[in-house]
């Protein structure tokens, strides 16, 4: 064997020469007891599932090729591709064989009507946050970027691709002072959020981005291709209102906007772990009486959820609000002033826009694709927001981090959501929307996750999530009803039915 023209020219009294040459008279030895009559079949069986697999996508690549434009097929080696396939948790990424990014409805179309009629396994994304992945085709919508704004009728039409931090910057450009009722973070996408309910910070005046007053009208494509506006047909518009993505691709919404504050205080104070008790107490006091001040709402969370490890920051096992006040900083200040004065709070509030506001959360960026993680939404009564719930929410988030503190840590958190009454009410009951409402006030979002190791799910995966599916149980109590979740993060293990039904129907 002629190993290379240096290889025959090294002394045989090297030592890498002669380490070589036993490593290859080894492997011929060996080789030698090998029945490689019996391995055939199993080799033959390999190398067809190689090929088959190799021409299954070659054939799917060439038919994709022949609906859409080369322009609107992203190359599966490039970076776009990592990041338009990305989801937010990383075990749900099914890494598709072709990723379609149609620019024209006309495309999309073709594309739907094709793959409706198959059986490939294909989905539709905006920006991957709710981790939409598909094993064969997945469609980003991100060339749909459309946006009008009717000042007569204060409406405006976005496209289904867009961000609502790409939303909010084309208002300030052509309606300064004009919001829709967006997104709590400037990252999340247009249709994603609509039509999974849509929480906003204007919720506890106007209600969810997917009730009627709200969301007007939808340009979508069905699975046959046609293109109409869902108003054309009316249950088609109701499903579309909170039902998910299910019923068609939605291209456009046209939305209602409001002239709304600029001048909102808002931003996060921060504390150690040690004053869990006071924030606990202060926190349902809080809750007893903020329709005093109809102006403001809260959260309450983990501080590890949004600074930490994600964000390049030693990892900080403390607590922290974030508040929101659109009458801003003097009555902002002596409305959360009991927060201000709890001892060890850092705070870092300030004046802001809306759009900054929802910009501040957008740190959270840094950990999409990274963990293996799941989420719930339950919700919760105003009457059941005490302090001791607020305890027995901390007391699940460390013994869920306990189960694996070097893994848990990380993915796992609580976010408590203190809303006016108008959140979940400004439609209640209405026959247009998919969700049929709840009486309850807050939510109590919940994750437990790990980072990613590519071997999701394990023992540890298992027993987190029995966590995650105890926890309203856990932390509410017995009364808690499998009908008391929000929409956005339902689970296999939710009762679907009892979610979505009005009680008449249950």
């Amino acid at each position: 064997m002629k190993l290379s023209t240096n290889a025959s020219l090294a002394s045989s009294k090297d030592p890498a020469f002669r380490s070589l040459h036993e490593l290859l008279n080894l492997a011929y030895k060996r080789l030698q007891y090998i029945n490689l009559t019996a391995l055939l079949p199993k080799i033959t069986g390999i190398l067809h599932t190689i090929i088959m697999s190799t021409l299954d996508g070659f054939d799917l690549e060439c038919t994709i090729h022949n609906l859409l434009k080369a322009s609107e097929i992203i190359d599966s080696s490039s970076a776009q591709y990592k990041f338009e396939s990305q989801t937010w948790q990383a075990h749900r990424n099914l890494h598709p064989k072709v990723l379609a990014k149609p620019d024209s409805l006309a495309s999309l179309s073709r594309l739907v009507a094709h793959l409706a009629d198959t059986d490939l396994d294909w989905a539709v994304r905006c920006q991957g946050i709710g981790d939409a992945s598909a094993k064969d085709v997945l469609i980003s919508l991100a060339g749909f970027k459309e946006f009008s704004f009717d000042a007569e009728n204060e409406s405006i039409i976005v496209g289904g691709g867009m961000t609502w931090g790409e939303v909010e910057e084309k208002l300030e450009q052509r309606a300064p002072g004009y919001q829709a009722v967006s997104a709590r973070c400037s990252l999340v996408g247009v249709g994603g959020m609509i039509l999974h309910g849509g929480l906003s910070w204007m919720s506890s005046t106007y209600g969810l981005a997917s009730d009627p007053q709200n969301f007007l009208d939808a340009q979508v494509v069905k699975l046959d291709g046609s293109i109409i506006w869902a108003s054309e047909e009316p249950d088609l518009l109701s499903a579309l209102r909170g039902g998910g993505h299910e019923f068609a691709i939605v291209t456009a919404f046209k939305l209602k906007v409001r002239k709304f504050s600029q001048n909102i205080y808002s931003g996060s104070i921060n504390y150690p772990r040690s004053s869990l008790p006071a924030l606990a107490k202060g926190v349902a006091e809080f809750a007893k009486r903020m329709d005093e001040w109809p102006s403001t709402a809260m959260y309450l969370y983990n501080l590890d959820l949004m600074e930490g490890v994600f964000i390049g920051a030693t990892a900080q096992p403390g607590l922290a609000i974030w508040l929101f006040d659109t009458e801003g900083e003097e009555h902002g200040r002596e409305v959360f002033k009991w927060a201000l004065e709890i001892e060890g709070a850092v705070d870092l509030t300030k004046v802001m826009s809306l759009r900054q506001v929802n910009v501040y959360g957008d740190s959270v960026i840094a950990a999409k694709g990274v963990c293996s993680a799941n989420m719930s939404n339950p919700t919760v009564a105003n009457k059941d927001m005490t302090a001791d719930l607020i305890l027995r929410a901390w007391e699940w988030l460390e013994t869920t981090i306990a189960l694996e503190p070097t893994k848990l840590n990380i993915g796992t958190f609580v976010l408590l959501e203190l809303f006016q009454k108008a959140v979940f009410r400004s439609a209640d009951g209405s026959s247009e929307c998919a969700w049929p409402h709840t009486q309850n006030q807050h939510l109590l979002q919940l994750g437990v996750g790990r980072p990613d190791e590519g071997d999701y799910p394990t023992k540890l995966d298992a027993k987190a999530l029995d966590m995650l599916k105890n926890a309203g149980p856990m932390i509410v109590g017995d009364k808690f009803s499998s009908a008391d979740y929000f929409i956005n993060f339902l689970q296999p293990w939710n009762d679907y039915r009892a979610v979505t039904s009005r009680e008449e129907e249950i």
